[in-house]
């Protein structure tokens, strides 16, 4: 079963600087984007990672 955090909860966690990477290796914009559109944005196995 796999358990989420909250994207609130992960913002808080991750600075823009960490996500980055996450971001431009599932294709996704980083350019002018809150750091929340982009957790949005993620797949969940790419959350997954984050929250291991």
């Amino acid at each position: 079963m796999l358990i989420v955090m909250d994207p609130e909860e992960i913002s808080k966690k991750y600075s823009m600087r960490e996500l980055r990477p996450v971001a431009k290796k599932y294709g996704i914009a980083t350019r002018c984007v809150k750091k929340i559109d982009i957790i949005k944005a993620l797949p969940p196995e790419a959350l997954a990672e984050l929250t291991k």
